[in-house]
């Protein structure tokens, strides 16, 4: 009697240390799966980062080489004609004429200093030097003085410096936000604001434009993009919008 509740004894401890590392087992696996797919999962949202990343910088270099192009076309090129035709009416004009000389002078120096600025806004140190309410700044300064679209830039809070990747992706989809209100909004102004946080950098794009309703026309591809981008540095992006009542996007960041 005694020996069988020893044996009995014994079957059930083994049973309860098989059953205990089955468990074990059972939780191993569980953790190296979860482990996998965290890796899996990390892998490819660095993939999707590195890859939006990559996408920005081109658009921000497309972009730049588009409006570098306007630029000489629409300023440079003029501002070099009417030198021409100033120095022109000097080389048929019997008299010397000073003003003339002069007003050739200015409008060539003009024309430099714009070539000047081009030539910075080449350099890679544009994007990767400057903080981003500058290049923010010097974009709705190039917009405004096309006579499109009066843009307005205001900032809460004191300036904290954002990772140079992020910044770039946060900078694209400004760009982008100015070129939809541009294109779709028929908007008359616009007004850019960074709020400083502890937590992050809030940035509002607002226009006074017809506006949309959202919730038929506001998960087209633009959107998605911003939202899509916002989230692989982190951070979260939404729009406002009404017909009538003009549009409204806030994006959110944290700033490493």
């Amino acid at each position: 009697m005694e020996n069988y509740k020893i044996i009995t004894g014994v079957v059930i401890a083994i049973i309860f240390l098989l059953l205990l590392g089955f468990f074990i087992f059972l939780l191993v696996a569980y953790y190296n799966s979860r482990k996998k797919k965290f890796i899996e999962e990390k892998m490819l949202l660095q993939a999707q980062f590195n890859e939006q990343l990559l996408k920005s910088q081109l658009e921000i270099q497309e972009s730049t080489f588009n409006n570098i192009s306007q630029e000489i076309h629409d300023n440079v090129g003029q501002i070099l004609s009417l030198a021409k035709v100033q120095l022109s009416i000097l080389e048929k004009s019997e008299d010397f004429k000073p003003a003339l000389v002069t007003d050739a002078k200015e409008s060539i120096s003009k024309a430099l200093s714009d070539l000047r600025d081009i030539a910075k806004s080449l350099s890679t140190e544009r994007v990767q030097g400057v903080s981003l309410p500058d290049m923010t700044r010097h974009e709705l300064d190039r917009i405004s003085r096309g006579g499109v679209l009066e843009c307005r830039f205001k900032q809460l809070g004191e300036e904290h410096g954002i990772d140079e990747q992020k910044k770039l992706i946060l900078f694209r989809i400004l760009q982008e936000s100015l070129q939809n209100i541009i294109k779709h909004a028929d908007a008359h102004s616009s007004e850019i604001q960074f709020e400083y946080r502890q937590e992050g950098i809030t940035i509002i794009i607002y226009d006074d434009g017809k506006g949309f309703d959202t919730t038929t026309s506001g998960k087209g591809l633009g959107l998605r993009n911003m939202i899509n981008r916002a989230r692989l540095i982190g951070g979260t992006a939404s729009v406002n919008s009404a017909p009538g009542k003009g549009t409204t996007v806030i994006i959110h960041s944290p700033y490493d």
